[in-house]
């Protein structure tokens, strides 16, 4: 299975997972891959732990490959390197610390790319975590093919899959890697690769129920009310099983009308659910609240202020300029802050769920 859906007729007009058809839907999704063209990567801050960061890419071989930045502990001098608007602070293929790490696999949200959430990327690896970032083929900044169709609804969870095997097979990799401690963490669109991973079982006629209960959700269904399922390019192309090589999750602000109490069924790990108190994207009721009520297991939950892209890195003065949607969150919301609760809160949740950190080296 390659990393990415052979061509085929597209059947059906495309409906993205997380934008609607409508103006306003994919206005915002034109934005957001923006935000992920102008953002490419972000500084990550050098706090006293454990390790430093490395970097470096992996190409999962595919048709086409899938990119996937690789974030891992490291004992060399961290680096400070500019792209784009941003200072970047990372050994680049410095060796990996010695020792064995958890690993966790990090899926972005529609029209992002795999250095989407760099700041936890590193704390993560600073704090004893190999990260394995996929740019989702299909539905990432540099192409929106896919979006609205099987290549994202099914290939995203086939990309999660191929991407792990790729991590733990890689030289460079497979000896740092603890394979019985891996956990996954996914954002909106991520959030449903996420579930879908773990063990949950989609059903896309949810969708259309959805909007015909609930046509005010603007975000996700057509303002028309005139939905038609997502666009088929593979005919009986399945969903992976679930891969239980996954021992642990988090979602932030998931997409989660595709699922019900049955699709949920299998995902019976320990999760994490984030919600943005004031998220108006993809709006709690119907996502977040939803799958923590679903779940077989009893999720923790925990609210975040601010709006859908509070989970998205702050933004620098001349980006936020050019994406002020994304980028400009309400009076008295500190993203800065929420990302440094959120990223200790990731390694307690991992720590816990997936066990403590081996005693790391002095750096």
């Amino acid at each position: 299975m390659s990393c990415a859906p052979s061509k085929g007729a597209e059947t059906h007009r495309p409906i993205s997972t997380c934008k609607a058809s409508g103006t306003r839907g994919w206005g915002r999704a034109l934005l957001l891959g923006l935000l992920a063209l102008l953002s490419w990567p972000v500084a990550g801050s050098t706090e006293e732990a454990p390790y430093r960061s490395g970097f470096f890419a992996l190409t999962v071989p595919g048709d086409p490959p899938c990119a996937v930045g690789v974030w891992y502990p490291t004992r060399a001098d961290e680096n400070t390197w500019r792209a784009g608007f941003f200072e970047v602070s990372a050994a680049r293929d410095a060796a990996v610390a010695p020792g064995r790490f958890r690993l966790i696999l990090l899926s972005h949200g529609s029209g992002a790319d795999e250095f989407h959430h760099l700041d936890w990327t590193a704390y993560l690896a600073r704090h004893g975590f190999i990260v394995a970032a996929i740019r989702h083929v299909g539905d990432s900044f540099d192409d929106v093919s896919g979006r609205g169709s099987d290549v994202q609804l099914t290939g995203r969870p086939w990309q999660a899959r191929q991407t792990l095997d790729a991590v733990l097979s890689d030289p460079r990799l497979r000896e740092a890697i603890d394979a019985d401690r891996i956990g996954m963490v996914g954002y909106s669109s991520g959030g449903y690769t996420t579930l879908t991973t773990i063990g949950g079982r989609p059903d896309y006629g949810l969708w259309g129920v959805h909007c015909q209960a609930h046509p005010e959700d603007d975000e996700l269904c057509p303002p028309d009310g005139s939905w038609v399922p997502p666009r088929i390019t593979r005919p009986g192309w399945a969903l992976p099983p679930p891969d239980t090589r996954i021992k642990a999750a988090v979602v932030m602000a998931p997409a989660g009308i595709l699922f019900d109490a049955k699709g949920l069924s299998g995902a019976t790990v320990p999760v994490r659910i984030y919600r943005a108190e004031n998220d108006r994207l993809v709006r709690n009721a119907w996502n977040a609240d939803a799958v923590a009520a679903l779940l077989p297991r009893q999720p923790e939950v925990a609210t975040v202020p601010g709006d859908h892209f509070v989970f998205l890195v702050p933004c620098p003065a001349e980006l936020a300029a050019r994406v002020p949607e994304a980028c400009h969150d309400a009076a008295g919301i500190d993203r800065s802050a929420i990302h440094r609760r959120i990223a200790a809160e990731l390694v307690d949740f991992f720590d816990r769920t997936l066990g403590p950190a081996h005693q790391a080296a002095t750096p």
